[in-house]
């Protein structure tokens, strides 16, 4: 697998889908990596191709399958939707992909993806004039020649997502939107959550910025959204905007416990959570001796911890409430990506954004320190607003969503991973054993 998915290898392939095309290739980058054990592997390549002064970036994803029966699942999803016997065109088409049997992996170029059938029309200049601006087809077609819409590739996960920026010329000026693709039904799901949220919102003014659903496309699994100015959050836990972000977090948080939003079918379970850790612990066993018979031990520790502690309140929540997940711009903190909204416990949101706010990498003792405060800050403004929640399993979710991370850095096989999963997993066992901070007075904002 490793071989089949190197740079090398990568390089051939490209090297034989451009011949006679009169480009020719710069640059391979390997971007990122996911491990699925013990079924599969994934890699995102950035490709650099010039003709002449003209210069392209490409985005080529090599997938791979250890196991039989998992290769065989992805290759029939792949035939299909007839996507194997297409030709592999990046440059003056689609991308479609390469199936090597003997070695169970696969190559292909976005937009296409297996899971989004639909992402080349979304991403096709001239296909969405005709949608965002009611064209005819040649209309469209001219428009799009004319380049009066481009359309931006902000970020593609394999499998998972893309989002994507349009801008149109007006002819009065530009404007931009969003739009994200999403497997299935699940951008439906996500216009749905979203345009509740921004109906609640109005009644919680200056407690959560959300960014205003536009459409959904149903054609093409595409959510459309406003443009929101600034930038994402970043992992500088010294910065205003990370401290900002711990205040924003627990007000958002907090509207969303009290919104009302209906999260069926999706529900976060800890019984389920902890299956999965059980499946992760086999995970570790194979890679890391060390941190399996730790995760083993915390799992237990977490399940006698469950038996002990009463069930909380169910509520909707954001389901991946992070940091990251905030633009700023100007001191306003905008709340994104609703895409694992759910009906969980009270502290299962709350867990996360606590554990996510503990750098894998400090660069020294102060981003510790800032991160402890950062932690402490958003419980408290939490239990402010909401003086009555239940969190008598706040601690065995944050150690949950630690352990999480430390599967997150085995999938990733990036340098060094080996002691950021030790280190999640000792701190996990720490914050399990840990009282939750009580906020000093209360005031709900009702």
């Amino acid at each position: 697998m490793e071989q089949s998915t190197s740079e090398d290898s990568v390089s051939a392939f490209v090297e034989e889908v451009l011949e006679g095309t009169g480009w020719h290739l710069d640059r391979v980058r390997e971007r990122s990596s996911r491990l699925d054990p013990p079924e599969s592997y994934w890699t995102l390549f950035e490709i650099t191709v010039s003709k002449g002064e003209l210069e392209r970036k490409l985005r080529m994803v090599a997938r791979g399958a250890f196991d039989p029966a998992a290769w065989e699942r992805f290759r029939k999803r792949i035939e299909r939707h007839g996507a194997s016997d297409r030709p592999c065109e990046p440059i003056d088409g689609v991308g479609f992909p390469r199936l090597f049997p003997e070695t169970q992996h696969a190559y292909w170029f976005y937009p296409y993806d297996p899971s989004m059938p639909n992402l080349p029309s979304a991403a096709d200049p001239a296909t969405m004039a005709g949608v965002l601006l009611g064209m005819d087809e040649a209309s469209a077609s001219a428009f799009a020649a004319a380049g009066r819409i481009e359309i931006e590739r902000v970020r593609y996960v394999p499998e998972v997502g893309a989002i994507l920026r349009y801008t149109i010329d007006t002819g009065a000026g530009s404007i931009s939107i969003f739009g994200k693709v999403q497997p299935g039904d699940r951008g439906l799901r996500t216009f749905k959550i979203v345009d509740g949220l921004w109906q609640a919102a109005k009644q919680y003014e200056g407690l959560i910025y959300l960014p205003r659903p536009l459409g959904y496309i149903d054609e093409f699994g595409l959510l459309l959204e406003e443009a929101i100015p600034g930038k994402p959050v970043g992992g500088n836990r010294l910065s205003t905007e990370f401290g900002l972000a711990s205040y924003a977090a627990a007000e958002a948080l907090a509207v969303i416990h009290e919104s009302g939003v209906p999260a069926d079918p999706e529900v976060f379970r800890i019984e389920n959570e902890l299956a999965r850790l059980d499946r992760v612990t086999k995970q570790f066993a194979n890679v890391a001796p060390r941190a399996h018979f730790l995760l083993a031990d915390l799992v237990t520790h977490m399940r006698d911890h469950v038996r002990a502690a009463p069930e909380e309140a169910w509520l909707p929540t954001h389901g991946d409430l992070k940091y990251d997940q905030f633009i700023h711009h100007n001191g306003k903190l905008t709340l994104l990506d609703f895409d694992y909204f759910a009906l969980a416990e009270t502290s299962y949101d709350l867990g996360k954004f606590c554990a996510y706010l503990i750098p894998s990498m400090p660069r020294d003792w102060e981003d510790s320190l800032a991160a402890e405060e950062r932690r402490l800050l958003f419980l408290r403004r939490y239990q402010e607003l909401r003086p009555y929640a239940t969190l008598q399993r706040f601690q065995i979710y944050e150690a949950l969503q630690l352990a999480l991370r430390a599967m997150a850095a085995m999938w990733s096989q990036s340098h060094g991973w080996e002691r950021v999963a030790e280190t999640f997993l000792v701190m996990a066992f720490e914050r399990l054993k840990t009282r939750l901070p009580q906020a000093e007075r209360s005031e709900l904002a009702s």
